[in-house]
């Protein structure tokens, strides 16, 4: 049998079979996360793959699922470890189990090969029996965190009672559970262990940060780089820009230095209901439209009419039909100096800001009512009434 890589160096290593159906659950890529942060090796094995919110990070060795590696896998198991390999077939034959004996069998070889001497997998249902086949190939012990769906879907299976059997620890993210697994598994009590999930209390604060909403889609004449421009200016002081959109210009790249320092959160496209969220939560709304190179410009933003109906103080150009409603902090197109001169005002000036987001809010009203459709239908008749 093939034991693997030597372990030729202090650098601990750990196994984590678990889904990636949606990209890494939040609480597994904080978990993995801290595990990395103490010192560890960390290696992947997802039962499915797709992206989602949280991505493994580059350090993050991910060993996908492979439909030929798995045949390739399972006929090096039959021929080192046969009395094994029929066992583990028979059984999951029998629970209706292949699929996870296959993933196992790819899982256990390149566990062995990486010298990998510990598997933990979130959820005790069809990942556990995954590292329980792995771990009856491989020889190498796994734990698994249970949450609940499991206890209700997978506790009356024989492969959920006889995993948990082989299983190293059980761990139970709180102690209500704790008492079910003991009670329906049959398990001793020693062996279920309660550590509940870890929060990450630096990012879990409230952000006293200026927050400043922008809303556009990525085009020239929104003069998305005179904003990253003001950003980087003013990246030392207490303030975060919220950017939500996305088309050709490419933001992203320009300013990956602020994404990566925090000062600037990309949040791509919303719907509707979120967008009311971020319209609400924000601080200040920051628009800075110019005249485009190619000569191409606004007529007047919605966004920025949304933004003031939800009562927020604008900072924006004097661009366009942009006067004819903003009529407190406007400045010159192009100017990244006088566009961050604005922001400072707001900055501590919670008065300023209610003041005007009022002042706002009550001309928006004036200008943008619903009776201005009233005079559309009107034409509509006009239309209608002529003689054809």
């Amino acid at each position: 049998m093939d034991v693997g890589r030597k372990m030729t160096s202090n650098v601990k290593r750990v196994a984590y079979i678990l889904s990636m159906k949606e990209g890494l659950p939040s609480f597994n890529y904080r978990e993995i996360e801290r595990v990395e942060k103490l010192g560890y090796e960390i290696h992947i094995f997802p039962t499915k793959v797709s992206n989602g919110l949280y991505q493994p990070k580059p350090g993050w060795r991910v060993h996908r699922p492979s439909i030929g590696k798995a045949l390739v896998a399972s006929l090096y198991w039959l021929v080192a470890t046969p009395g094994t390999f029929a066992q583990s077939f028979g059984l999951a034959l029998r629970c209706r189990a292949l699929p996870e004996l296959a993933l196992a069998a790819q899982f256990a070889r390149d566990i062995t090969r990486e010298g990998v001497p510990a598997i933990h997998c979130h959820f005790a249902d069809r990942k556990m029996f995954t590292a329980y086949f792995c771990s009856l190939l491989s020889s190498v012990p796994f734990s698994v965190t249970i949450h609940s769906h499991e206890l209700t879907f997978y506790a009356n299976r024989r492969l959920f009672r006889l995993a948990l059997a082989r299983c190293h620890k059980i761990i139970s993210v709180c102690d209500y559970n704790r008492s079910l697994i003991i009670k329906m598994a049959g398990v001793s009590p020693e062996k279920v262990e309660t550590i509940r999930l870890a929060l990450p209390f630096e990012e879990f604060k409230r952000d006293e940060r200026l927050k400043v909403l922008t809303v556009a889609k990525f085009h020239e004449y929104k003069g998305l780089d005179i904003l990253v421009n003001t950003i980087r200016a003013m990246r030392d002081r207490p303030i975060v820009f919220w950017l939500v959109g996305d088309g050709p210009v490419d933001v992203r790249s320009m300013a990956d230095d602020l994404i990566r320092s925090g000062n600037l959160r990309m949040l791509g496209h919303v719907n509707e209901e979120t967008l009311k969220i971020l319209y609400s939560a924000c601080d200040v709304f920051c628009l800075p439209s110019r005249t485009a190179p190619s000569g191409q410009t606004e007529g007047l933003p919605v966004s920025i009419m949304e933004a003031m109906a939800f009562g927020k103080p604008v900072v924006t150009t004097r661009h366009a039909g942009i006067p004819e409603l903003v009529d407190t902090i406007i400045v010159t197109e192009n100017d990244p100096e006088q566009l961050e001169a604005a922001l400072e005002e707001y900055l501590g000036r919670a008065d300023l800001r209610e003041s005007d987001g009022r002042r706002n809010r009550n001309k928006v009203v004036l200008l943008h009512g619903p009776e201005n459709v009233g005079r559309l239908a009107e034409i509509f008749e006009e239309m209608a009434g002529k003689p054809r």
